[in-house]
């Protein structure tokens, strides 16, 4: 995604002058050449069409003058010759070569990982082969209780196959919601008969005679029968060819602000690279790393030739910017990649969940933290935002989450919410109902009582008398 979307965004900043057109080629280890990753979802579910998930049409790269090489792998990248050698004979020349190798679905080496029946969820691979187990009613069970791992169940149950989520924490997607959130998924996944296994730790794969999964033992003594298992653990940075090839890496390739490797002219973007000791899953992040690079790289400019040999010091000298009296100067146009809090969505055909900031605490922090609740239940509605020193923290919405972009920007820009504090809790469009409107209203009292710490709030109710007061 990251490769396909970066070379397509860099070459359009040059479409209107073929003079100053890039020559670029886009190498891809996989022969589908630019899906939406994240679409393998919905496809699993038989809600979209493969082909419906590339991002680009092969015309739009030919019209670019895009080189494609779809189903070839880069083997060797040489540094200081500038060339790699692709794992079909060829070698090629680069003047600039930016590496998004993504990243590698984890794997636990439990006992009989290797077993046949044990699987990602990753590609377009493992999604024919998961299909195919669906398809015949196969049960199944799924390790990890996040997002990949809902969908992924939720998916497989919708085509036919009996689906079990295996998570070690009490609830699931403990990182990103809160408990009474979290109940109202476990009991809609109940309800499309997805069972549920918390606090439940894998002792070992079990398999039959001919080498196949027959099921699952729980480190409490339980085993639990399976014809094939999804592991949905988390991604792995693809850094071994950056490693092999001299350029630093930690947990992934290091870059810095502007996408610069350790090596001159290597730059790297995507899931495979840390940033000042943070690594990136999530698709915002790395549009963002594409977007900073095409900056860098759009006017082909080499204006140094000196580089630094350690990056995670600060004083990095990079061959593409200007050293003046000891100091590094960039040009005015690069625009520095800047991370960002993230926010999550988890959407599975009716099933909605948000998150955006700090919803967990420890006892110190938490008594200096206030929450705003409202619980709709004829609804499976649920908000729950947390404040510190009015500002907004943190967001959990489940059922309705609408407005968990406007928390979720409200909680970048560290907005001082005094002023739409008492209506915050009903979104974006009752917080801009002006509040000189409501303060012109002198006659008019809308007596909505909170309580200091948790504030439980009808939001149905509480919403129609803001609306009778106007």
């Amino acid at each position: 995604m990251a490769g396909s979307r970066f070379a397509i965004e860099l070459a359009r900043t040059h479409s209107n002058d073929d003079t100053a057109r890039l020559p670029i080629t886009l190498i891809s280890k996989e022969p589908q050449v630019g899906y939406n990753r994240i679409m393998l979802s919905p496809v699993l579910a038989g809600d979209t069409a493969f082909e419906d998930t590339y991002l680009y049409d092969n015309s739009e790269y030919e019209q670019l003058g895009i080189t494609v090489l779809a189903g070839v792998a880069v083997e060797t990248i040489d540094t200081k010759c500038q060339c790699i050698e692709l794992d079909d004979g060829q070698t090629l020349n680069y003047v600039k070569l930016v590496m998004a190798t993504g990243s590698t679905a984890r794997v636990i080496p439990f006992p009989n990982h290797t077993a046949k029946g044990v699987h990602v969820f990753r590609d377009l691979a493992d999604v024919t082969a998961l299909m195919d187990y669906a398809s015949q009613g196969k049960t199944g069970l799924v390790i990890g209780g996040g997002v990949l791992g809902l969908e992924a169940a939720c998916a497989l149950a919708a085509q036919g196959a009996s689906m079990t989520v295996i998570h070690m924490d009490v609830y699931v997607l403990n990182r990103q919601l809160d408990l009474p959130a979290a109940e109202l998924l476990q009991a809609e996944l109940s309800r499309r008969g997805v069972g549920l296994a918390v606090s439940a730790h894998t002792e070992a794969i079990e398999m039959n005679g001919a080498g196949e999964v027959c099921g699952l033992s729980l480190k409490d003594g339980r085993t639990l029968a399976a014809d094939f298992i999804v592991m949905a653990v988390g991604v792995i940075p693809n850094t071994a060819l950056a490693k092999q090839s001299g350029i630093e890496v930690n947990r992934g390739i290091v870059v810095d602000d502007f996408m610069h490797t350790s090596c001159p002219n290597v730059y790297a973007i995507g899931e495979c690279i840390e940033r000042e000791g943070e690594l990136f899953g999530m698709v915002a992040p790395v549009n963002q790393q594409v977007d900073t690079l095409v900056t860098v790289l759009k006017d082909g400019l080499i204006l140094g030739n000196s580089t630094s040999s350690n990056l995670a010091s600060k004083d990095l000298i990079e061959n593409d910017t200007n050293v003046i009296d000891g100091q590094i100067t960039v040009p005015d146009h690069w625009v520095p990649f800047v991370s960002k809090p993230l926010s999550l969505k988890l959407k599975v055909s009716g099933m909605s969940a948000f998150s955006a900031g700090q919803i967990a605490f420890d006892d110190e922090a938490a008594d200096t933290v206030e929450t705003l609740v409202y619980r709709q239940p004829e609804l499976n509605h649920y908000h729950c935002l947390y404040l510190k020193e009015n500002k907004l923290i943190g967001a959990v919405l489940y059922g309705d989450t609408s407005d968990g972009s406007f928390y979720s920007q409200l909680i970048i820009d560290n907005v001082d919410i005094t002023s739409i504090k008492d209506t915050l809790i009903f979104g974006e469009a009752y917080c801009h109902l002006d509040e000189i409107t409501l303060n012109n209203l002198p006659t008019t009292e809308v007596d909505i009582e909170f309580n200091e710490t948790d504030k439980n709030v009808d939001h149905h109710k509480a919403a129609e008398l803001l609306e009778d007061a106007l």
